[in-house]
């Protein structure tokens, strides 16, 4: 069946449409929208694909249509029905000067966030009003000077969307300038980001419009009345909640399962007694997780610290691991577990102990931990405790728990170590990497350096501490905390900067940070949404972080919320010292901040290139399809009856064996001894 539709009506969908794409004048928040599209294209932290590029303005465009309809429904009340263009603009400049009053509050230092948050309203507001006024006008112009053409409006917004366009790849054109001396190049075009900007925009559009659709359908389901239309909306929030947390739920329970996922290149237990999920061991391989058996596998051997620093290893490194799946309930158990593990392995007798707090994955930096090893000569053994399953985006309510069960292994530690006369206990050091930083840190949150001393903490090594963990937000990490004695705590953006430092400087370090100006990851904090962030007021601005780029409400928050998820794009085996890839920065660093013992420059040269190689193969077994074609792990091309290294001065406690996965461990060996 054939539809007939007339010139006239054809004509008139085309103005309306066109009218509605108009960048400036389509709707009350337009033009407001319009400017935050266009400010996502301006410098920032990370170089961006065409596909963050596009979420990173269509998340601005949400936002900042956000803020109109609050102006929006507030000027709806205060305006009568079917008011004139001169009322109507009259309130509009009413906007402006209030937002403007609010926008002149002059910024102090250390002031409120209420403060700031009312500063950075009154821009908004002012932002939102002149564009809702550009609309009125545009309206009255219309109704004025109407058209008798489809010609106009459809000129009129080409002409509005192509100078929007020029106007994002001149801001696209000064970014590329601005990270042509980036490590990390990557394309951005403007056809792409716009794509998929435009899928992002509409995807927000769509739960909006899904949300407010439930929402009346319940509310007029309930009937009037003031208690029932509270009602319906309490109900459809929780329903919406509900599905969130369901789909939130499924979506990281299938993440999750990649935790039990073997690697073939990660499939055969490890056969030094030194390490957790050995045939010794009381932790079962089957229980490490993923990440856990790659932990174990690839413990540096005395042949190869013999060939990288040129001299004889002291000792075989110790690797204890333990797996949340070994005891997922309760923290205890995995704590007390870890401790059995170093108690048998001989930990307490090696001059280092070295605990570390890992990601939301149980990841740990292979790097760092190598790096300690080999600069230790082998003398030294670590210690993780998995306490998630997730990445550590899906993780942020989980670091309480790391918190609490790096506290309990504390104070296990604590406690053993007192047993021992002071000539017989290993320094204790403490390293975290981005989320494993904030567990651990938080960890003396409240006593600063004193909880170094009351846990027998020697030194610490935060890396990429996130800028919303507590040592960050409470000022010890800028040294204006009381809890922080003045030359205790250091933060970096380089090795070279600490070791510039005298040797007095560094022997009273306790805790060292090591974090990149341009790593998003420590710039992220939800102040800067309405507080412009310290990092770009300094002058100069730290490494890497782009002289053009300037704090804009709202805006610099979405980028750098975006530039966080790309904070990180590492190719295996070239090593960095950008954002939150510190993997250049390692070796030396590690040597300083732990203060171990004197290396020559050539020995660190061979350091870093042993790194390096050992990554690579690292990326070839994970890789591998098969445990055939992968590269064997440094355990394996040990020779032969010295896969145990250097045999320990004292001899190794067996542990506890009462625990469940030292019952599965004999079970597990019974069943083979009788195949």
């Amino acid at each position: 069946m054939a539809v007939n539709i007339s010139k006239e009506a054809l004509r008139d969908g085309t103005s309306r449409f066109a009218r509605w794409m108009n960048p400036v004048a389509g709707s009350p928040s337009s033009s407001l929208e319009t400017m935050a599209y266009l400010d996502s294209f301006g410098t920032s932290l990370m170089p961006r694909t065409s596909t963050l590029q596009g979420a990173a303005g269509g998340l601005g465009v949400i936002a900042t249509r956000g803020v109109s309809r609050v102006v929006e429904s507030v000027h709806g009340r205060v305006v009568p029905v079917g008011a004139g263009l001169g009322w109507r603009l009259a309130a509009r400049a009413a906007q402006i000067a209030a937002g403007r009053a609010l926008a002149s509050i002059p910024e102090q230092h250390d002031e409120t966030m209420w403060k700031a948050g009312a500063r950075s309203s009154g821009a908004l507001l002012e932002a939102a009003a002149i564009s809702g006024a550009i609309f009125e006008g545009s309206a009255w112009l219309r109704k004025r000077y109407p058209s008798n053409t489809v010609a106009t409006p459809v000129a009129v917004t080409a002409l509005g969307i192509g100078g929007a366009l020029y106007w994002a790849g001149q801001r696209l054109a000064l970014r590329r300038r601005e990270i042509e001396s980036w490590p990390i190049p990557q394309s951005n075009t403007i056809p792409a980001a716009l794509g998929t900007g435009m899928i992002v925009n509409n995807i927000g559009r769509l739960i909006g419009f899904s949300y407010k659709a439930s929402r009346d359908s319940l509310i007029s389901f309930a009937g009037p009345g003031f208690t029932k239309n509270v009602l319906g909306r309490v109900a459809n929030a929780a329903l919406w909640a509900a599905g969130a947390s369901a789909l939130y739920n499924s979506g990281v329970g299938y993440i999750g399962r990649a935790n039990e996922k073997i690697d073939p290149g990660y499939a055969i237990p490890p056969e030094s007694p030194l390490v957790s999920g050995s045939e010794d061991s009381i932790m079962p391989f089957e229980l490490l997780g993923q990440q856990g058996r790659r932990y174990v596998s690839d413990v540096a051997t005395p042949e190869l610290i013999e060939a990288t620093m040129g001299e004889a290893a002291t000792a075989q490194p110790i690797r204890v691991y333990v797996g949340y799946n070994a005891e997922p309930i309760y923290l205890t158990g995995r704590a007390e577990l870890a401790l059995q593990e170093l108690e048998r392995t001989g930990a307490f007798d090696r001059d280092y102990l070295l605990l570390v707090s890992p990601t939301g994955t149980g990841w740990v930096d292979h790097t760092m931990i190598e790096a300690v090893e080999l600069l230790t000569r082998g003398n030294v053994a670590t210690c993780c405790i998995q306490y998630g399953r997730f990445p550590s985006f899906l993780s942020l309510q989980k670091v309480s728990l790391g918190r609490r069960q790096f506290r309990l292994l504390l104070y296990g530690i604590a406690a053993r170590l007192a047993e021992r006369p002071p000539e017989k206990r290993p320094k204790v050091l403490v390293f975290g990497e981005s989320l494993g930083a904030w567990a651990s840190s938080d960890v003396v949150m409240y006593q600063g350096i004193g909880g170094f001393d009351h846990y027998g903490i020697d030194r610490a090594l935060w890396i990429g501490l996130p800028g919303l963990a507590k040592w960050s937000r409470n000022g010890m990490v800028r040294g204006s905390s009381e809890l922080v004695p003045e030359g205790t705590v250091g933060v970096f953006d380089h090795p070279d900067e600490i070791e510039a430092l005298t040797d007095e400087e560094r022997s009273r370090l306790r805790a060292v940070i090591l974090s990149h100006a341009n790593d998003p990851i420590a710039a992220l904090v939800p102040d800067i949404a309405v507080q412009e962030p310290e990092w770009l007021k300094a002058d100069p601005r730290g490494r890497g972080v782009p002289g053009s780029m300037q704090w804009i409400p709202i805006t610099t928050f979405v980028q750098t919320m975006i530039d966080a998820a790309n904070a990180m794009v590492t190719v295996p085996g070239e090593f960095l010292s950008f954002g939150h890839d510190y993997r250049a920065d390692t070796a030396r660093m590690v040597h300083a901040a732990y203060n171990l013992p004197s290396v020559t420059d050539e020995q660190m040269t061979r350091v870093e290139q042993a790194l390096r190689n050992l990554e690579l193969e690292r990326s070839a077994r994970i890789k591998a399809e098969t445990a055939a074609i992968a590269p064997p792990t440094p355990a394996q091309r040990a020779r032969p009856g010295e896969l145990a290294g250097v045999p320990l001065s004292q001899p190794r406690a067996r542990g506890a064996q009462w625990s469940a996965s030292a019952l599965f461990n004999r079970l597990r060996r019974q069943e083979g001894t009788v195949q």
